[in-house]
């Protein structure tokens, strides 16, 4: 992977496929690398830029500009993406964001691709929520960490020999997020996602309770606003995104999206 400078952290990058730019935001504790079956999927059609967020992946490790981290990480991750397309000369794309990158993608298309005049013609988001009280993202981040203590190889594979620092430290600056009283997208930068959005998920979610309830209220607030809820209930202990659970059903509702998205 090639990489580039912003702010003194070191951000590894992907570019694959040809035509218009699809920006895909991981999950906070995955690299890129491990949606390669989606890069490949989508760069059949579209040119797939992927990346490591900071301190995590390929991308350094060493920790900057902790006060942003700590007051705000999905802007902060949404801001550096968008310094990521503008070095690459990309003024528009579409993006997908899975789990907490859909709350990097929410802020992306809600507020900073606007402010770095990138246009935004496409928004999918997959198995989140976009406002978490104490608890809940407490029991998100408990249900996180079985993930990753069964998941050595994969993620030492992503991240490193010192893949389980930096998980740990970002489970750090989580709880301490949680114990604050959590985290909310605010309405503002759900009323200002400009493009066409689809959110999909399982009806039935324990990792992310009352799924169904949070995309209700979510789609009253995003003007051009889909979604789609697989009556399939997902893994009753760990976090597994629709993407993964079910592939071939959500790559059909993503195509039957695009295909009624104007690009």
């Amino acid at each position: 992977m090639p990489s580039i400078d912003i702010g003194e952290i070191k951000i590894h990058y992907n570019r694959t496929g040809s035509g218009q730019c699809l920006l895909l935001f991981p999950d906070k504790h995955l690299a890129s690398s491990a949606y390669q079956d989606e890069i490949e999927f989508f760069s059949s059609r579209f040119e797939v830029v992927s990346f490591d967020y900071p301190f995590t992946g390929q991308s350094s490790h060493a920790i900057k500009y902790p006060d942003e981290r700590e007051v705000d990480t999905w802007g902060f991750l949404a801001d550096l993406a968008c310094h990521l397309l503008v070095e690459l000369e990309i003024d528009r794309c579409l993006a997908l964001g899975v789990g907490g990158g859909a709350l990097t993608g929410l802020h992306f298309a809600g507020k900073q691709a606007h402010q770095h005049n990138i246009s935004i013609q496409g928004l999918i988001l997959d198995s989140f929520l976009a406002d978490f009280d104490t608890r809940t993202l407490h029991r998100w981040l408990d249900v996180r960490e079985h993930y990753y203590v069964r998941n050595e190889k994969a993620l030492q594979a992503q991240h490193g020999e010192d893949w389980r620092q930096v998980l740990d430290e970002d489970t750090r600056c989580l709880r301490r997020l949680a114990d604050r009283g959590g985290y909310a997208v605010v309405d503002q930068i759900l009323n200002a996602v400009p493009c066409p959005t689809l959110l999909t998920g399982h009806l039935s979610d324990p990792a992310l309770p009352g799924l169904a309830a949070e995309y209700a209220r979510i789609s009253n607030l995003i003007s051009d606003c889909s979604l789609y809820l697989s009556a399939n209930a997902n893994h009753p202990h760990l976090e597994r995104p629709f993407m993964w659970t079910d592939p071939k059903s959500f790559r059909a509702v993503v195509n039957l999206f695009l295909e009624n998205t104007s690009l």
